[in-house]
């Protein structure tokens, strides 16, 4: 029974006892003069019509308040757009912009396919070095403990409460990141895969070079 449990259990065990005491962000204060910290909002799928779904929302709003209080100056909006008819970051930015966050303050990664490829392309294209990782409850463990061991020191973490979800969707999330914990296990502590999707650097702080980096269509969007 204990091994029947360790393997179900265990990748999750792992991911929280890593990210044990990460301060969540009502707990850091506002950025003094030089210092910066970006908050990487990680993806959580889209509804039909191509908005953010709820869950995403949730994410984005957290997110959001972040950078209203000063605790982050940037956000890093990352997740998939495999295809061309799916684009999360695209329809993260654009909920933003839709609730008045200045578009200077977000970069967009197109590349975040899965947790650890956001976070490695978070140090190593957008030279992300202090974060607060933006994600749910059920998923905060592992952005922390994925972004550590890619280079990014988590200064904070949220995970938005799922409590007002239904009861079985709430089951699967839990049920899906049991096995998604033991992937980011082996990314995190023994493979360190290379990212799905290369690219430059591109300076997160350089509003220019974000606006490069964007699609037409983003770079063009008022809300």
């Amino acid at each position: 029974m204990a091994a029947i449990a360790f393997v179900v259990f265990g990748g999750r065990v792992i991911m929280l006892l890593a990210a044990a005491g990460t301060p969540g962000g009502g707990e850091l204060a506002p950025l003094g003069p030089g210092e910066h910290r970006v908050a990487i909002v990680f993806g959580a799928g889209l509804a039909p019509g191509g908005r953010p779904s709820p869950l995403l929302d949730d994410r984005l709003r957290a997110g959001e308040d972040l950078l209203r209080r000063g605790i982050v100056d940037r956000l890093l909006m990352t997740g998939d757009n495999s295809t061309t008819t799916y684009n999360e970051p695209s329809a993260m930015r654009r909920a933003s912009i839709d609730r008045g966050v200045d578009p200077d303050a977000i970069a967009l990664d197109y590349g975040g396919r899965r947790t650890w490829d956001s976070c490695k392309r978070a140090r190593e294209v957008f030279g992300v070095r202090h974060a607060v990782v933006v994600s749910n409850d059920f998923h905060r463990a592992r952005t922390v403990a994925e972004c550590r061991e890619a280079g990014v020191d988590v200064d904070g973490a949220v995970g938005t409460s799922t409590r007002k979800y239904g009861l079985g969707t709430r089951t699967s999330w839990q049920v899906r990141e049991l096995g998604a914990s033991w992937r980011g296990v082996i990314d995190t502590w023994i493979h360190h895969p290379d990212t799905a999707v290369g690219g430059d650097p591109i300076d997160i702080y350089d509003p220019a070079a974000v606006r490069a980096s964007l699609t037409p269509a983003d770079r063009a969007y008022r809300p």
